[in-house]
């Protein structure tokens, strides 16, 4: 089921979203793996290996969820000068809306932008009775954004993601 965003419902926060098209992937791409490129620089290897590797993993993740999520939708996030600063794929079941990502490239992090999007996502699910969820990886600092949120711990997954819902 797609999750429709309109333009105007998040100009208030400062923030745009378009639907993701295929001259949007090589950017997708990019968000990805500037997330993964300081956990990566402790890996020890050259620039040359990582760049290789995230690249790797960044067409495996999207080829997995256009595959497996292909009615989910998936947004490119832009500053209100129109610059593009992340990427948010959501999937909505009728039950639940998942965040399956929600990134932005690392100069737009820590600022407030993933905070006050995911408020609007808890905003809209609220009048529409669904709960928010998300899987991270326990790792990730922004774990500690969807817990201020409210977001709860459900369970373990796989060994590496915790599942977090807030209804």
């Amino acid at each position: 089921m797609n999750f429709n965003i309109s333009k105007s419902d998040l100009s208030p926060l400062g923030l745009a979203l378009r639907v993701m098209e295929a001259t949007d992937v090589p950017f997708s791409l990019e968000v990805y793996k500037s997330t993964r490129l300081e956990e990566m620089a402790q890996a020890g290897w050259s620039k040359r290996d990582i760049n290789q590797f995230l690249d790797q993993q960044a067409h495996a993740q999207h080829a997995h969820y256009t595959k497996y999520y292909h009615d989910a939708s998936y947004y490119i996030l832009s500053s209100s000068d129109g610059e593009d600063i992340g990427r948010l794929y959501v999937y909505d079941n009728g039950v639940d809306i998942r965040i399956m990502d929600i990134a932005l490239l690392s100069k737009y992090r820590g600022q407030g932008i993933g905070g006050r999007l995911i408020s609007y996502l808890l905003e809209r699910a609220k009048k529409e009775s669904k709960k928010v969820s998300i899987h991270v990886e326990q790792n990730n600092p922004a774990k500690n954004l969807y817990i201020r949120l409210g977001f709860l711990f459900k369970e373990q997954v796989n060994g590496v993601y915790q599942l977090f819902e807030k209804d």
